[in-house]
């Protein structure tokens, strides 16, 4: 298992839990056997149960968590300067 696989199975089962396609202790015991395949795979990686309870569940939603902030540059770091080239 790589860690880009890692990640796109723990989306998976973040959006299964968020959508009530898994239940919470579906999630868990998944959750755990991901875990456990990543250390096998030498991983080292640190996610802990409670990114399963619902109040994370929903930070993870795009539509729920957007804010629009005056001083957020969508990620861009505002010290960054183009250069004269652009």
């Amino acid at each position: 298992m790589t860690i880009i696989e890692f990640y796109k199975s723990l989306s998976v089962l973040l959006t299964d839990t968020r959508e009530n396609f898994l239940s919470q202790n579906q999630a868990k015991k998944k959750l755990n056997g991901l875990l456990e395949k990543a250390k096998d795979s030498g991983l080292q990686v640190n996610i802990s149960e409670n990114i399963l309870e619902p109040i994370n569940l929903m930070r993870l939603d795009d539509e729920n968590s957007f804010r629009e902030d005056s001083e957020d540059d969508y990620g861009l770091d505002s010290s960054y300067e183009f250069g004269s080239s652009f």
